[in-house]
């Protein structure tokens, strides 16, 4: 069926993610980064972040109990975080080539604050007819509930609606509710994905 809607996921699609740099710059000395990325970045308390069950600083005494990290670098950590995300080359060009022709939405994980910062540092936003944020409402990707709390807001009708996502399993959450999905890898690998679907760019 022809697309008539699009998706974007942000992190790692509009702005890089990589939680291996920021615990590398945050903490350049610690012996076991690996670690340090699973205890901080998948653990619970960042998934209830997410969530919006939590806040930041919520957050950040809970790593600090747990982990017997410094609150201060703790901070500074949170401050590198939403540093970190920058432009992911070519993509928001392709939103504003996209934004002509078709209505554009984003669908991401994300906390309140850095989406509070995100909303600040860029000038995309306004592109989008409307943004899903799972701490804004609870779910998170790939439940099946976030896909249609997205499609009943804004009225959109999964066949004709295109979700981009780095992350498999969103992919494959996206498809089990009926939204068409394709995995992001980089622009030139999307660009040429939307073309094969028919998208107009």
């Amino acid at each position: 069926m022809r697309i008539k809607n699009i998706v974007f996921d942000v992190g790692n699609v509009l702005v890089r993610y990589d939680p291996v740099y920021i615990i590398a710059k945050s903490f350049p000395e610690h012996p076991n980064q690996a670690t340090l990325v699973q205890e901080i970045f998948k653990h619970e308390t960042w998934l209830a972040l997410n969530l919006g069950y939590i806040t930041e600083a919520q957050a950040l005494l809970e790593y600090h109990s747990r982990l017997g990290l410094e609150i201060e670098r703790l901070q500074q950590m949170a401050q590198i975080t939403k540093e970190s995300l920058t432009p992911i080359a070519g993509a928001q060009k392709l939103l504003r080539t996209l934004h002509g022709n078709y209505p554009l939405y984003a669908l991401t994980d994300n906390t309140h604050e850095i989406m509070a910062y995100l909303r600040a540092r860029y000038d995309f936003w306004p592109l989008f007819k409307g943004v899903v944020v799972s701490a804004h409402i609870g779910h998170l990707k790939p439940s099946a509930e976030i896909y249609r709390h997205l499609l009943k807001t804004y009225q959109l009708s999964p066949e004709e609606t295109l979700f981009l996502d780095d992350v498999i399993k969103n992919i494959e959450g996206a498809k089990a509710v009926g939204i068409q999905a394709v995995q992001f890898k980089d622009t030139e690998q999307i660009i040429e994905e939307l073309k094969r679907l028919g998208v107009v760019l």
